[in-house]
């Protein structure tokens, strides 16, 4: 009893620290841990460690130390995105409060990394804070090799690095009709004529033309992985796979072979708009596309978690190259889910007000800055000062004539509003989570049919049937080598032979509501034990007694 309620304290006053401000590295390892002592469904171990030397830290709940089919939930690869790891945490406390999850735990587990760039936590807390993506890794971002020679200023001593905009007649950018806070690139077939230059806050160092081109920013983790790599691209490492944070998380991914799906908290959303059958894509040598099954499957997760869970009007955010979640699904052959988790609500304008009367631009390189505008309207109903550094005239000294100002959003506030506004996400992201284990396959067999053939002589027919919402595994896990394919064997005893069948029967992903039947020819008596499944669906064993 005591014991029980030290863990619920440490419920009510560790994690709940979250819900007042972000985490960093020392608060999440300390949380973390105290929940491994505290509850008898928690462990706590490190898969590996970062390139600044953090321990990225893997949460299991479950019940028992075998292996069942597991979800695997990460969080903190892109730097930028702090949310994702704070809702993990979330998520994590509630589903310890869940009534369901006793219940779940009896044929299923969850795997937690809540932030596979520890790095990148204690950036955000430096005392000059930067928006930065990557780890701690040294890098030549501008490849001249030299590292560091051009880094940020912060030129109004705000402890903050945002931008600047210098009025100059070469400038292609404009002050938004819809907030003049916002800059947006002027459009000549509408007559508008650029007024402002716009770049990072700082001081052309190496007088090169650029500013703070190299300041080293480091990897960023979700543009390192294998799938889809961008060479050469800022921030995606020296080549695929570079970063000990990388590797690290993809050595669990294939050697846990019970992971069945992963559900990625970052910057990219196929859960909100799945993806598209592409038969092109999805039959070239290297496969591109989703396939069209795996397609199908996506389409009923989608529904649970608009529909179901009540997640809707989520923002297009399209998968970027080099990401975990897609390298989960094209090369681990696992399900991959992604989602931004929070994004900025929408905001209803006053009737007769100004900003009903607006003309909406609707052309698609608008989006951006329609989500800013967005997120400034959504930051002033919720009186959030802080979200935006009102534009303030400077001297530069690279632009000793010209007007310059220093401005702009926060570092991290675009993605990552104030904490408290993350509950109400997560706790619907508890219940996607918990009606998606409900979907995952289920193995059900009927009781096995004996037929005596003659004296010692039987015949042991079953059928096999995936009564799950889900199939057992994707279909691209066919046709690569790190998902164990469906297998139903049978085990004699020393007195008995097989007369006909085979010791084992090995099939591809068996879909929802598919069976298949399976018979064998047995001489002897006494008991045979039937067991098919695979990791990521489960194994049901059957004991056949023949006499």
């Amino acid at each position: 009893m005591r014991k029980k309620i030290l863990f619920l304290f440490v419920l009510c006053f560790g994690i709940t620290h979250a819900q007042n401000d972000y985490l960093n590295y020392q608060n999440l390892t300390k949380n973390l841990k105290e929940l491994d002592v505290k509850s008898k469904y928690c462990t706590v171990k490190s898969i590996g460690k970062s390139s600044g030397g953090k321990e990225i830290w893997l949460l299991t709940i479950s019940e028992s130390t075998t292996p069942k089919p597991a979800l695997l939930i990460t969080a903190g690869l892109d730097g930028k995105y702090r949310a994702g790891t704070q809702i993990t945490l979330k998520m994590i406390e509630n589903l310890l409060n869940s009534d369901k999850l006793s219940k779940i735990l009896e044929e299923k587990t969850i795997y937690f990394v809540p932030s596979v760039n520890p790095d990148a936590i204690d950036a955000a807390f430096a005392t000059i804070k930067m928006e930065k993506s990557g780890n701690d890794t040294k890098t030549d971002d501008d490849r001249d090799g030299k590292i560091g020679e051009d880094p940020f200023e912060d030129l109004n001593k705000d402890g903050l690095i945002t931008q600047l905009r210098i009025e100059d007649i070469t400038g292609s950018f404009i002050e938004s009709p819809e907030d003049s806070r916002v800059l947006i690139k002027a459009d000549p077939m509408k007559n508008q004529v650029g007024k402002y230059v716009l770049i990072s806050e700082g001081i052309d160092n190496d007088k090169d033309g650029m500013f703070n081109e190299d300041f080293s920013e480091g990897v960023n983790i979700d543009k390192n992985f294998t799938f889809d790599y961008p060479v050469f691209e800022k921030g995606a490492g020296v080549y695929v796979a570079s970063e000990p944070e990388t590797r690290a998380l993809l050595d669990f991914l294939y050697l846990n072979q019970n992971i069945y799906g992963v559900l990625t908290f970052g910057m990219h959303n196929n859960l909100s708009e799945t993806p598209k059958y592409d038969s092109k894509l999805a039959s070239s040598r290297i496969i591109k596309g989703w396939l069209e099954k795996d397609i199908k499957a996506v389409e009923r997760v989608s529904k649970l978690y608009t529909q179901k869970a009540a997640i809707k009007d989520g923002p297009k955010m399209p998968m970027t190259k080099g990401n975990f979640a897609q390298t989960a699904y094209f090369h681990a052959g696992r399900f991959s889910f992604s989602t931004p988790g929070w994004w900025v609500p929408k905001v209803e304008a006053k009737k007769d007000s100004l900003d009903s009367k607006l003309e909406k631009p609707k052309d698609k390189d608008k989006e951006a800055v329609n989500s800013e505008v967005s997120f400034l309207k959504w930051a002033d109903s919720q009186n959030i000062k802080s979200a935006f550094i009102n534009w303030s005239v400077i001297k530069h000294p690279d632009f000793p004539n010209q007007k310059v100002e220093v401005g702009g959003f926060a570092p991290y506030t675009l993605n990552n509003p104030p904490v408290n506004f993350l509950e109400e996400t997560a706790t619907k992201h508890v219940l996607f989570v918990e009606e998606l284990l409900a979907a995952m396959p289920k193995i059900e067999t009927n009781v096995p049919e004996v037929e005596k053939v003659r004296e010692n002589l039987y015949r042991i027919t079953i059928k096999v049937a995936n009564k799950g919402l889900l199939p057992t595994y994707t279909e691209i896990g066919d046709k690569i080598r790190f998902v164990s394919k469906m297998k139903t064997e049978i085990v004699l005893q020393k007195n008995q032979s097989m007369v006909s069948g085979r010791k084992y029967f090995i099939r591809n992903s068996m879909q929802a509501d598919e069976s298949e039947e399976y018979s064998w020819l047995i001489s002897g008596t006494g008991k045979v034990t039937i067991t098919t499944g695979c990791a990521t669906a489960g194994f049901k064993e059957v004991i056949v007694d023949l006499k």
